[in-house]
């Protein structure tokens, strides 16, 4: 059960994490790799930029990706497994994306850290499904419906709003972490009728955030947030490379592309 360990106790287990972090890969070189010139070069600028054996440099079919991906995700699984000593922290990393399940035993997340990591996680979401039930000019009830609880965006936040103009619900979140976000979000859908920008900038905020356990000296959140971190990155090498194998543009590429950890 949590609690039963000290910060302290994750001393060694943060002095791994500090030492794999300089091997996570920076936002501009995926930037680059999607504006490089072939796979081949990809491929080439991921792998000098990470920790990643030959089987990366080898890669040359969407199949050999996934392998090497699914390969990457199990050592990172076993090491965090190894890492939190406690085994409630290891399943929060695990169920991450999982959000419905862990809103629904939220309360019992002892870790300030990593409900707060939560709690924004489930605001953004049910930002997300606001403009999406918005966009698609579902009723209200619909997106009650689906409406996920847990977060620190109450329910009638949106629906006393839900006829609002979307550039006016800006405003009622403007003194939350989430305007920048969905301005973005909503002007990239006006323009292009794509979720692309909102998508990419959830994942950015919540990177951001998760960027503060680098100021923590010792307990489980760096083991926490280098796990999402890692995740994330291996995310951003699929969609890169298995970009380049089908010449998706890279101006498309780009648009993508979230903040990283480092």
């Amino acid at each position: 059960m949590a609690g039963r360990f000290s910060p302290l106790d994750y001393a060694f287990a943060v002095g791994r994490i500090r030492a794999l972090e300089n091997y996570l890969i920076p936002y501009p070189v995926f930037r680059e790799a999607a504006e490089a010139p072939s796979l081949d070069r990809a491929v080439e600028l991921i792998s000098d930029a990470g920790k990643f054996g030959e089987e990366l440099l080898e890669i040359r079919t969407s199949d050999q990706l996934e392998k090497f991906l699914l390969k990457e995700k199990i050592g990172l699984d076993f090491t965090l497994q190894e890492l939190f000593l406690e085994k409630d922290f290891y399943h929060y990393y695990q169920a991450a994306e999982e959000i419905k399940e862990i809103a629904s035993s939220l309360t019992g997340v002892s870790n300030l850290f990593i409900q707060d990591y939560f709690r924004q996680r489930i605001d953004l979401s049910n930002l997300k499904l606001f403009l999406r039930c918005r966009y698609l000019e579902w009723p209200a009830s619909q997106f009650e419906q689906k409406f996920i609880l847990g977060g620190n965006l109450e329910k009638k936040l949106f629906t006393e709003n839900y006829d609002s103009e979307l550039e006016e619900f800006g405003q009622v979140i403007r003194s939350t972490p989430y305007l920048d976000v969905w301005k973005q979000g909503v002007d990239f859908l006006t323009s292009k009728e794509s979720f692309v920008a909102l998508e990419r900038e959830i994942e950015s905020l919540l990177m951001n955030y998760l960027k503060r356990a680098k100021r923590i000296t010792f307990g489980p959140e760096p083991v926490f947030a280098y796990g999402l971190a890692k995740k994330q990155e291996l995310r951003l090498v699929r969609m890169v490379l298995a970009g380049k194998l089908l010449q998706v543009p890279a101006s498309i590429l780009k648009e993508r592309i979230s903040q990283t950890y480092v």
